[in-house]
């Protein structure tokens, strides 16, 4: 009797949370949610967070039959792996050097400025090393990653996310409209490493570099996904920051993250890899999408209240350097 009622439990469970993201993945298609580059990862973490706090009983069955800890971890982890088939080897080589340069100067550098920032400031180090991955690499995606790493908690979680969608939106808009207007005193080609090696989310980069067109559109998108990349290495230095002294370095390693650019090598040299992409992108956003329920069930009404004014002040600090830096960076490089 016992088992029939878990096995019930258990396919509710899933029935909620895969439910939700072919929600959110619905959703995000609407024509001005699209416009707006608005992904089904942040659509999940906020209908996630609904439920949440609403569904008392039913997230109560979600964390007993352990649906969040598998989505949050496993899933996740898969996920990420699978993200590493939207870089190539061309994409690599029609950047050059400057481009690899370009987003490993902007992801260490920024996330570094934001350990400052936050030490200054006095936010907990999870807080800060969450939100400082999402302006640095690429946005919910990074935040999920480095959450698996740091063990920050769906509370700290919806802050970074929270701090991406704001400030990676608005930025979105921002740049195409001054650079046309010829505030941003920017080559096409500049314009694409600034864009790519700015912006938050690479939903974000896709729209404002579609909206600025030409050559900076294709540049901006690689210089992006380059960013991603650096979520590897970015992944090994964290685990050797956050080594626990009961443990091995071998313990440490994060092997998603190896499998991550194993998961690069074999797109790049796969047979029939227009054909096959598409639907392994999908099938690696709806995983991350799951992720993000998971992870928005766990935060809680009250969690901005307690927050504060830091991590948006961090976040906003972030922003600036990004600007500043970002915009040197691409005079030099692009």
């Amino acid at each position: 009797m016992q088992k029939n009622i878990y096995k019930r439990r258990r396919i509710y469970a899933w029935g909620v949370i895969v439910g939700i993201s072919t929600i959110s993945f619905f959703i995000s298609e609407i024509p001005l949610l699209k416009s707006l580059a608005i992904s089904p990862l942040i659509i999940a973490v906020i209908f996630g967070s609904v439920y949440g706090n609403t569904a008392k009983i039913g997230t109560k069955i979600l964390y007993k039959t352990k649906s969040i800890a598998i989505s949050t971890k496993q899933i996740l982890r898969l996920g990420i792996i699978l993200y590493g088939f939207r870089i190539t080897f061309s994409d690599i080589a029609f950047v050059g050097v400057n481009g690899i340069l370009m987003a490993f100067v902007m992801v260490f550098s920024t996330f570094f400025v934001g350990f400052l920032i936050g030490k200054a400031l006095g936010l907990d180090t999870k807080s800060t090393t969450l939100i400082s991955s999402g302006s640095s690499i690429c946005g919910a995606a990074a935040v999920l990653a480095t959450e698996s790493m740091t063990k920050g908690g769906s509370s700290r979680v919806g802050v970074a996310v929270t701090t991406v969608v704001v400030f990676g939106t608005i930025t979105m808009f921002i740049y195409p409209f001054v650079f046309k207007i010829g505030v941003l005193p920017f080559s096409q080609k500049e314009i694409g490493f600034f864009l790519g090696g700015t912006l938050h989310e690479v939903a974000h980069a896709v729209g404002a570099g579609a909206a600025v067109g030409g050559m900076s559109e294709q540049i901006s998108i690689i210089i992006k996904m380059l960013r991603v990349l650096m979520l590897m290495p970015f992944l090994i230095l964290l685990s050797f920051l956050n080594k626990n002294k009961e443990h091995s370095i071998k313990d440490s390693i994060p092997y998603f993250a190896i499998w991550f650019i194993v998961a690069v090598v074999v797109g790049s040299v796969m047979p029939f890899r227009t054909e096959i992409i598409p639907y392994i992108n999908f099938l690696d956003t709806f995983m991350l999408t799951i992720a993000m329920v998971g992870l928005g069930i766990g935060i809680r009404k009250d969690i901005f209240k307690s927050a504060g004014k830091k991590p948006f002040i961090l976040a906003f600090g972030l922003l600036l350097w990004l600007i500043l830096f970002g915009g040197v960076a691409s005079k030099i490089l692009g």
